[in-house]
């Protein structure tokens, strides 16, 4: 029995191991204008992004940028994101899956700054052709990345606030939204925050095998626990 008791503690601290090593997806719902501007006229969270370490391999963690309720001629201009400050994001780099393309793809050292309230490692760039509306990151549209690191990496390598800048953050994710307004010609910056515009935790969400093997765990302990107490009931 004691064998058996030391297999299930085994079990579950596996998947407990494995559960940290590579957590599964993580989303960062914007859904706060902080920049004192006019926001989207929507339903918030506007835009959501969604990193997901189940796909490329351990070095490499796939982005999932959506303009979920962006409405009319509203568009992304510029989505920021943060990344490990013990690893260098310039070590970073970028492959299209589908979706809209960004023009071009930064890295750098808190080298970013979503107006004055957060410095932020990566920014996505999506500003469009002049007269060219089919070619804007807009309504409903998705843009999927993958990214890909010169070591092994998971969704929480992206798990980080901005670096103060002066304004309101610290942000976890800061998009430009542009074509605001009954005109168009208004613009915000929103990001993932609290009632209070606070930058608040993201919505994390384990893979499905860690938590076969959790739940398998605690189903294995419970059943040697009911052994042992029937034993101690028995006459």
């Amino acid at each position: 029995m004691k064998t058996k008791s030391i297999l299930y503690i085994a079990v579950l601290g596996g998947a407990l191991s494995m559960g940290t090593a590579r957590a599964g997806m993580l989303t960062f719902d914007l859904d706060v204008e902080f920049s004192g501007a006019t926001p989207p006229a929507g339903t918030a969270p506007w835009i959501s992004a969604t990193f997901d370490d189940s796909f490329g391999g351990a070095n490499t963690v796939r982005l999932t940028m959506s303009a979920t309720n962006l409405v009319g001629v509203e568009f992304i201009d510029d989505w920021y994101f943060n990344f490990d400050p013990a690893l260098n994001p310039n070590n970073l780099s970028f492959a299209l899956q589908s979706g809209q393309a960004a023009n071009g793809v930064s890295t750098g050292f808190d080298a970013f700054q979503a107006d004055g309230d957060g410095k932020f490692d990566i920014k996505f760039d999506y500003p469009p052709p002049p007269g060219s509306f089919a070619a804007k990151f807009t309504a409903g549209e998705t843009s999927v990345y993958h990214i890909t690191y010169t070591s092994a990496i998971d969704v929480n390598s992206f798990n980080f606030p901005s670096v103060p800048g002066g304004g309101q953050g610290t942000f976890l994710s800061a998009a430009h939204v542009q074509g605001i307004g009954a005109t168009g010609n208004d613009s915000g910056w929103i990001g993932p925050g609290d009632d209070n515009g606070n930058g608040e935790p993201p919505q994390q969400i384990p893979e499905p095998g860690f938590l076969a093997l959790f739940g398998i765990g605690l189903m294995a302990a419970g059943a040697t626990g009911i052994r042992r107490r029937r034993r101690v009931t028995r006459p």
